[in-house]
């Protein structure tokens, strides 16, 4: 049988002269080509090489943050004009999904003269951006002022940024009040699962305050800084803020406490209570024509400005028998004064308080829904701690001045054998002590220690300022 001819013929010409297509991929990029990383402004400064540096060397999000933020007020101070630009990848590779983690940063000034600078860095999607913003033009004075923060600013960015954020806003306290009226610290990490944290610092001639909230809890600390007559020398104030972290330490050993997240408060309340700026010239009522007088009120207040912290742990239930029995951390602590008089007479009270709240388990290192695992202490704890100083001064001379303290402890421990409770006892502990100050200091304004300024009187002030610590 014969073969039919073809219907059809095609012909298949040689790759000669033929123009190859390109493709594309759904996100509009070309394929098979290696990514390429852009800039939407030409320009090569020194931010722009600072962003392409960290973007191109990140390993994660927050990584491409770093040396931006210094960069940025370093380009500030210079030129003290505005600022925009951001960093992306374009090519063969899939952009980072919009729903991928997210970084975004605020640092907003407002200066004496009533001018706003803000400060803005992003990161999600795969680009990186950075601006500065101004509404008006800075003195030179006030522009300095901006820029002496670009290390404390980078190195609060870094401290958050890291793989365990750590808490570093000493620079951003360096805060220079004869320039700048307000200063707010914004920082966020979001869509990044147990990695969020967001954190804000803020500052003005007045007031400091500080919020931390991530995973692992949240923290808290404002300072009152508008009354300088209440700061003491910097030994003292040192001295207390060593007394008050020792403190947090106990609470946070007692309470079995979230051992990251208490570094990250004792760094907070350290770094606040570092350094207040120069202070004002105020005295304290009733110490003014006294030397001596305004020695010894200070020795006996804390030398703190009033302030309020607190620190809250995120709660876990372990304990699949008992969902009820949640492991918990919770601290507040407050300093609060209260000033009275004039210039000859004066009356001063300051209170000191604490409350630990805690619960936790101990015991059995694994808790299961077998009863064989059920065995351990379930430990309830509440402490309350408190002091107040009063003070009374009339015309140069010391009339009253007083310690008293308090504490009220209460434990719980519950106890579990297979699963049974065989023992539940609280135990209550009830403290209260009263102390003379006056007349430990009495006999050396008598015979003239205090005028003289001799050093038996300021081992007796020290000695003093070390019994009214609520700690002590």
């Amino acid at each position: 049988m014969a073969l039919s001819s073809p219907s059809t013929v095609v012909t298949i010409p040689s790759s000669i002269g033929v123009v190859a297509l390109e493709t594309y991929t759904p996100e509009g990029t070309l394929a098979g080509f290696a990514p390429t990383v852009t800039t939407a402004s030409e320009s090569r400064d020194a931010v722009t090489l600072q962003m392409l540096d960290s973007y191109t060397a990140a390993q994660t999000m927050t990584g491409q943050f770093s040396g931006v933020g210094g960069a940025l007020l370093d380009r500030f101070k210079t030129t003290g004009s505005g600022f925009s630009q951001s960093v992306s990848t374009t090519g063969g590779v899939v952009p980072t999904p919009p729903q991928g983690p997210k970084g975004e940063i605020d640092l907003t000034f407002k200066t004496k003269s009533g001018v706003t600078v803000d400060i803005e860095i992003d990161s999600g999607g795969g680009s990186l951006s950075a601006s500065i913003k101004s509404s008006g033009k800075l003195s030179d004075s006030e522009r300095s002022a901006v820029a002496k923060l670009a290390d404390g600013f980078q190195q609060a960015i870094d401290g958050l940024s890291a793989t365990s954020p750590k808490l570093d806003v000493s620079g951003l306290a360096q805060f220079d009040a004869s320039a700048l009226a307000s200063m707010n610290f914004q920082y966020n990490v979001t869509n990044d699962g147990s990695a969020n944290i967001s954190g804000s610092y803020s500052q003005s001639s007045a007031t400091r305050s500080l919020s931390i909230k991530s995973a692992e809890g949240a923290i808290g600390i404002s300072v009152d800084t508008s009354n300088s007559a209440l700061r003491s020398a910097s030994s003292q104030r040192a001295a207390s803020v060593a007394s008050y972290l020792k403190q947090f330490d106990q609470a946070n050993s007692d309470g079995h406490g979230n051992a990251a997240l208490m570094s990250m408060f004792e760094d907070g309340f350290a770094q606040m209570n570092e350094d207040y700026g120069t202070p004002s010239g105020q005295v304290l009522p009733g110490a003014a024509y006294a030397p001596a007088l305004q020695q010894a009120d200070q020795a006996m207040l804390t030398g703190l400005g009033d302030f309020s912290a607190s620190i809250t742990d995120a709660t876990t239930s372990p304990n699949p028998m008992r969902p009820g029995e949640v492991d918990s951390f919770s601290y507040q602590v407050s300093q609060t004064t209260e000033l009275a008089g004039s210039q000859l007479d004066g009356q001063i009270t300051q209170h000191q308080q604490s409350h630990l709240s805690a619960s936790y388990h101990q015991g059995e290192p694994v808790l299961t829904s077998s009863r064989s695992s059920q065995n351990y202490d379930y430990v309830q704890i509440d402490d309350r701690t408190a002091s107040t100083v009063r003070i009374a001064t009339e015309r140069g001379a010391l009339l009253d001045a007083s310690l008293k303290r308090s504490s009220d402890q209460k434990t719980r421990d519950s106890k579990y054998e297979e699963g049974e409770m065989i023992s539940d006892v609280t135990t209550p502990e009830e403290r209260s002590q009263s102390s003379d100050l006056l007349a430990l200091l009495k006999p050396l304004i008598d015979n003239g220690d205090a005028t003289r300024d001799s050093v038996e009187w300021r081992q007796a002030l020290s000695s003093i300022h070390g019994l009214i610590q609520l700690g002590a």
